[in-house]
């Protein structure tokens, strides 16, 4: 039903690794108001619209696979912010050498490090579902 194409639409490959931005970015993919949220809104839209007029449904699964996309992206580049955060690189453990305390208490999300294995999750920047 869906052509898939290996290719994002806009590759973003940060500087350097940025938890914070990548919790920020959490909350866009799977927040209230995320990625996450929107794409399904609309799939289920447009598999149950019952109209005669196919045209509409269309365009309704048409944003879906806009989202769907969206969801792809917001997930690639939360990863490209997680790679190599929190690692054995100076900066990254506490002066008692608690792993990750720095980076964790920095403000970013430990979910991304703990469950996720630094890795996009889908919930909100909180960690809820």
């Amino acid at each position: 039903m869906y052509f898939y194409k290996e290719d994002l639409i806009n590759m973003i490959v940060p500087d350097k690794p940025d938890p914070h931005a990548a919790r920020v970015l959490q909350e866009a993919l799977g927040g209230q108001f995320g990625e996450m949220r929107t794409m399904m809104q609309f799939s289920f839209q447009s598999a149950n619209f019952r109209g005669k007029e196919k045209q509409y449904r269309d365009l309704i699964r048409g944003v879906f696979l806009e989202e769907l996309s969206h969801v792809e992206l917001v997930q690639s580049t939360i990863n490209q912010l997680l790679n190599e955060a929190g690692g054995d690189m100076p900066g990254n453990q506490a002066a008692d050498g608690a792993p990750l305390d720095d980076v964790i208490q920095g403000g970013a999300n430990p979910h991304h490090f703990i469950i996720g294995a630094k890795a996009s999750l889908p919930v909100d920047a909180g960690g809820n579902p």
